[in-house]
Order: C-alpha cells, then structure tokens, then sequence
C-alpha cells in the first residue's frame, strides 16, 4: 500500500468517528469543510442571515446547481415527524429561494448506520416529482467516500496521517498507555479471566480473521510497542485489574461481531475502545499499541485452529 493509502485509512477511522459523534450544527460544519475541501470554489458554506435564513440551504455548488441541506439528529436517531416537516419546509423552500438556478437537491444526514426511514425516502421521491428537481440522500458513508477524494495533503491537514514505526518509539510512553486505558477501566468486566494463552502465530491470525492488508500493517506496527502495553500492565496494574482489562476486551470484540460487523470495522472499534481515534496523536499511537497487544494475546479476534496456526 502507498503511503496515501495507509494514511486514508487512519483518516477514514477518524472521519467515522467524528461523523458519529456529531450533531447539529456541528455535523453541517464538518460536511462543509469536507465539501469546500474536495470542490473548493465550487462550493460556496452559507450562514442565516436576518430574517431570510440561509434561504434552506447549508451549501451550494456552483457546478452542478446541487443545493444541500444538512440534518445530524443526536445520536443518529431521527424523529420521523420532525423529518418529514423539516424535510417538506426546506426541498420547498429551497425550490422558491434558488428557482431555476436549483438543479438537485441533496439531504445530507447521519443516521444510524445510514438507515433511512421509509417515509423519509418516499416523501423526498414525492417531492422530486412534484417541483421537478432531482433529489438524493448523502449518508455518513456517502461523507467518507466524498473525503477520500480530498487531495491528500489538504486531507492530512483536516484529519491527521497514520502513526509510523518512529512514532510507535516515541509516542508509546507508560504515560499515555495509562491515559489510552483509563477509557478501558472503565468498562472493563467485573470478574477475571482465565489465564492468558502462549500467542499465536500473527500473521496466520491475520489471514484466519480475513483482515485487510490495511489492518496487517497496522498491526505489524503496533507490534514494535505490543511489549510495552505488557510490560506497563505487569508494572502498573493489580493482577486481577489487568485480567478484567483483557475480559474487557474481549467481552466489546464479542458485542462488535455479534452486531454482524466486518473484520476491518471490529478492529477500528477496538481502536476506538482503547480511546483512539481521538485526533490526538500520542493516544492514538498508545491505543494501536494497546489492540496489537491484546490481538496478540488472543483477547479479541478469533485464534485458527491448530493446523492453521502451525
């Protein structure tokens, strides 16, 4: 993988969790600044002003007549009726502000897992037949995928690069170890856990969870720093607190899977479990280190059969 590759796919972690975590007026300026990044110019952000409002548009592009209005519910949970209202007063109103110079509308939302109400989705086909405009929904994903295609020195400034081997060295420190696992304390099992198995060998374990060539190298960095995590939980931790850290883990990888997630999206929510995916790079680095060393020691992710393994 290119640099800009590996990088992409640290940024993308992060994006997903900003885009999560975001609602309001905070969720319209990150697709803004998404937008303005990926067509420049060619997108103009809009504000309210006295008593017209923004004329029920969060952002316009000049190329393609797109007017975009933006809705991050909190949580990602949409109140229907409230939608269809919302939904109704701005395709309406934008059609009466911009006119003919209203070639598509766009809703952009962040929903739960990017699921649309159907009466959300029938409404807005309605109302593309009725004013005559072209009409679509822009979701979480949909966001992601617009980000990618930000060149990728512009998309470094807004959500940083991925950690390297020099950054491991320097960045893992007993310090932030202990800041990244302060998040798992917290929500760590009440009772110990069986004593932790002699690892297996990583790379049949990566090939055995079908983990992306992304995760692989990931992991083989945090590999470099694996034995720090160890070394500060025999160090730092009571035996028993370091045992309910790992049934921690291993309890959040089982909910993750059982919720039918991907490989390569169970091992970004273990990122995030260990407090990664903060925008902070000393955490972050802490946290890859803190997963690598619990997918090494089998806590999460599934171990291959003996045959397999050998």
């Amino acid at each position: 993988m290119s640099p800009d590759a590996i990088d992409w796919q640290w940024q993308k972690l992060r994006l997903t969790v900003q885009l999560s975590e975001s609602d309001g007026d905070a969720f319209e300026t990150l697709f803004q600044d998404i937008a303005k990044a990926l067509w420049g110019r060619a997108f103009q952000a809009t504000i309210p002003m006295g008593r017209r409002g923004d004329l029920k548009c969060d952002g316009f592009h000049y190329g393609t007549g797109t007017c975009y209005q933006c809705y991050g519910p909190r949580y990602g949970q949409a109140d229907v009726g409230e939608s269809l209202t919302k939904i109704d007063a701005d395709f309406r109103g934008a059609k009466a502000h911009w006119q003919d110079q209203l070639q598509k509308w766009c809703f952009v939302v962040g929903l739960y897992r990017d699921k649309t109400p159907s009466e959300i989705v029938r409404l807005i086909g309605a109302l593309s037949s009725e004013l005559g405009v072209p009409a679509e929904i822009l979701h979480r994903d949909d966001i992601v995928d617009l980000a990618e295609g930000i060149e990728a020195p512009r998309r470094a400034e807004l959500f940083g690069r991925a950690p390297m081997r020099e950054d491991m060295i320097r960045r893992v420190t007993y310090q932030n170890i202990g800041h990244a696992l302060a998040f798992v304390r917290a929500d760590a099992g009440p009772s110990p856990t069986a004593p932790i198995p002699p690892p297996p060998d990583i790379e049949h374990k990566i090939a055995f969870n079908l983990l992306p060539d992304s995760v692989r190298h990931f992991l083989a960095i945090g590999a470099t720093s694996a034995d720090r995590v160890r070394n500060y939980l025999l160090a730092h931790a009571e035996p028993e607190e370091a045992d309910r850290m790992a049934e921690g883990f291993s309890r959040r990888y089982v909910e993750i899977r059982g919720h039918g997630a991907e490989p390569s999206e169970i091992f970004q929510q273990m990122l995030i479990f260990a407090g990664g995916a903060t925008g902070n790079p000393d955490r972050e680095a802490a946290a890859l280190a803190i997963v690598t060393h619990f997918f090494i020691t089998c806590e999460i992710f599934e171990r291959p059969p003996p045959e397999q393994a050998a």
